[in-house]
């Protein structure tokens, strides 16, 4: 569906944004994410900072930024995780769209007003505040590489029977139709709110999916945003997704289960084509992250997982579409786990890494 024109030209200040950001030990990276927040050029926002029990300067930083600006407000917790702290920043918000930055990201001080001309309050024909979520792309920031991530979707509004369609294939794509973070996006409040109750605080892997897959099946509107890359994604080596994690595994098949409900929940007829086809997709994050770390033990992980018999008939029993010279090898991989490939993937992929980091 095209864009109305008269969005273009139309602001509002009465409304806005509630901004929370988690933070645990990001003292390095902090001044950075909140300036780049308290500068916005739409300055009608809240911006709660929630300290999730950090044991760093973070917590003094973060009450220093609301002695400095009165939008701030700092919320002080024991430490509980990710998830733990967006939710209770979450839940003291106050406007009625919410948008999330992690501390040791940065936004372009645009973000914001852009992402709200494309909300339903404003143009000729508004209504009121719909459920809705209007995303943007992000630029993953990595020592030696900036790279561009965009919606799957073209830029535009959907509903009614679009958004039905692509509700029918969010996960289990190689290129997912919508960016599935909370992060870059305004979300109605009302909808994240009401979808509380599927977020499982044990979920350490995917955990944004855990929130939007439920909004996604609920919202009546989502706006994917022309031209778009305001969020700067950090990559550090240390975070859980970009080094190997016993747990993985784990977490995984805890998402399946929990992702499950929630397409059961909501009446999706294809939740476990499309979660069988997630659970491979996530296969290559496994192994990669696996094969990146090295060192002694490597191959007998790898032939561990893959080799577990409900892995192996996954594998066997939900085909994919892959491309990518990279995420091919790491396809024969999987299916063929013995100490050969396991050992040229490795290699092939450490050169690459190198090349980039």
């Amino acid at each position: 569906m095209p864009y109305n024109s008269s969005m273009k030209n139309l602001t509002d200040t009465k409304y806005k944004v509630s901004v929370v950001v988690p933070v645990y030990k990001t003292e390095k990276y902090l001044d950075e994410c909140v300036n780049g927040i308290i500068n916005q050029t739409e300055q009608n926002i809240e911006i709660i900072l929630v300290d999730d029990g950090s044991p760093d300067n973070c917590p003094k930083m973060c009450d220093d930024y609301s002695l400095k600006d009165s939008r701030v407000k700092v919320i002080h917790k024991e430490n509980g995780g990710l998830m733990s702290a967006w939710i209770t920043g979450t839940k003291e918000a106050s406007a009625p769209y919410m948008c999330y930055v992690d501390g040791d990201d940065w936004v372009d001080t645009d973000m914001i007003e852009t992402l709200l001309k494309y909300t339903s309050i404003y143009g000729d024909n508004a209504h009121g505040i719909q459920k809705e979520i209007i995303s943007s792309g992000y630029i993953i920031e990595k020592a030696k590489e900036k790279k561009k991530v965009s919606n799957g979707l073209p830029a535009g509004i959907y509903s009614g029977k679009e958004l039905e369609d692509i509700r029918q294939r969010l996960l289990g794509e190689e290129e997912r139709p919508f960016i599935m973070s909370r992060c870059m996006k305004l979300i109605s409040k009302e909808v994240i709110l009401n979808n509380l109750k599927y977020c499982n605080e044990k979920i350490r892997i995917a955990e944004d999916v855990n929130i939007m897959l439920p909004c996604m099946l609920d919202v009546d509107r989502i706006v994917v945003v022309p031209k778009g890359h305001f969020y700067h994604y950090r990559t550090i080596n240390e975070s859980m997704m970009h080094g190997y994690n016993e747990g993985f595994i784990p977490n995984l098949d805890l998402n399946y289960k929990t992702f499950m409900n929630i397409f059961s929940e909501k009446g999706i007829s294809n939740g476990k084509y499309q979660m069988d086809r997630e659970y491979v997709r996530m296969l290559f994050v496994e192994l990669k992250n696996n094969e990146l770390r090295g060192g002694k033990g490597y191959v007998k992980r790898a032939k561990k997982v893959f080799g577990r018999q409900d892995i192996k008939d996954m594998i066997r029993n939900t085909p994919l579409d892959v491309n990518g010279l990279s995420n091919k090898l790491l396809y024969t991989c999987m299916k063929h786990p013995n100490t050969l490939i396991i050992c040229l993937t490795y290699y092939i992929l450490l050169a690459y890494d190198k090349k980039t980091n």
